[in-house]
């Protein structure tokens, strides 16, 4: 009776674990890309709340939400938090209060939607802050200042210059302050009526650029918390002449210097609009073309999807 053989060689063993092998590697680039999608998905999804909340903030206040009213104070992710329904947390701030005055356990507090998941597992906090403040929640969403017209002043940051942007600072005088709390309703310096180019055509809030080495990092990282008013570069940032978007998540840049938008998206870096549109635009972008998108009255009107 001829011989049954009943197992594999060893030759046969070793071609079929490289065969798996060569699979495995052909599908996990597969698979990373349908994941980088589902989160870049959920980034735009986040903008488009975002985008959606301001515009009933706007309907209600009939203002777009200053980025801060004034220095020190709380930022436009808080003004936002009722129309992001996140009234509870929004309750739990004081709204006319220094950032340094607040609640510690409430500063610690993340919003979801204020997080690319792309760029982080889930909520972080600040590592420090500036004059040894309090440390709160991160985000990865910064509003539109302006272009860099305004840039080597620092003026996109301050209180009684002009400037171009949307999410700007507050006028000093519609937001006075008097014993470090501010004294009359948070008021932002500008209606849909002042988006001369277009609410279409006009960048409200985007991805902002962060190294991953200075995660957490406030300052000239541009990391600190999100809540923070005394740290502009966390919470705004500008767009067009010598400020491109950041071209890679590990570029070596002072954002206090240099307060790019930026992404960990391969290629691209999210924006929503002020129709509440949202887009991915090319890291290739003119500088050209991201002046005219950040600027609010150039007198040029463009089509946001065309980038």
């Amino acid at each position: 009776m001829p011989h049954q053989r009943t197992a594999f060689t060893l030759v046969e063993l070793l071609v079929t674990i490289a065969i798996i092998g060569v699979l495995i590697g052909m599908l996990l680039p597969a698979v990373q890309n349908v994941r980088e999608a589902a989160r870049g998905t959920q980034c735009l999804n986040n903008l488009k709340q975002i985008g959606l909340a301001t515009l009933n903030y706007e309907s209600s206040i009939t203002r777009i939400p200053p980025s801060r009213p004034a220095d020190g104070f709380l930022t436009w992710p808080v003004l936002l938090m009722p129309y992001l329904d996140q009234e509870n947390l929004a309750n739990r701030f004081d709204s006319q209060a220094l950032y340094a005055d607040q609640d510690p356990n409430v500063i610690t507090e993340s919003v979801p939607g204020m997080l690319c998941p792309t760029r982080r597992a889930g909520p972080m906090l600040s590592v420090s802050e500036k004059d040894g403040r309090l440390t709160g929640a991160v985000g990865d969403y910064a509003g539109n200042a302006g272009t860099h017209l305004h840039h080597p002043t620092f003026q996109w940051a301050l209180f009684t210059e002009p400037v171009d942007g949307v999410f700007n600072s507050g006028l000093k005088r519609d937001n006075p302050v008097s014993n470090n709390r501010l004294t009359k309703t948070i008021k932002g310096r500008y209606g849909f009526q002042d988006l001369t180019d277009g609410s279409s055509s006009t960048i409200f809030v985007g991805e902002k650029f962060v190294n991953p080495e200075h995660f957490g990092l406030s300052g000239g990282f541009g990391d600190g918390s999100i809540y923070n008013g005394d740290e502009p570069g966390t919470f705004m940032r500008l767009g067009g002449g010598y400020l491109g978007l950041a071209k890679s998540p590990k570029e070596n840049v002072a954002v206090g210097i240099t307060p790019l938008f930026g992404s960990a998206h391969p290629g691209t870096v999210n924006f929503v609009f002020g129709d509440a549109s949202v887009h991915s635009v090319s890291v290739d972008v003119s500088a050209e073309a991201l002046f005219q998108l950040c600027s609010r009255n150039d007198g040029t009107v463009l089509d946001a999807s065309a980038f």
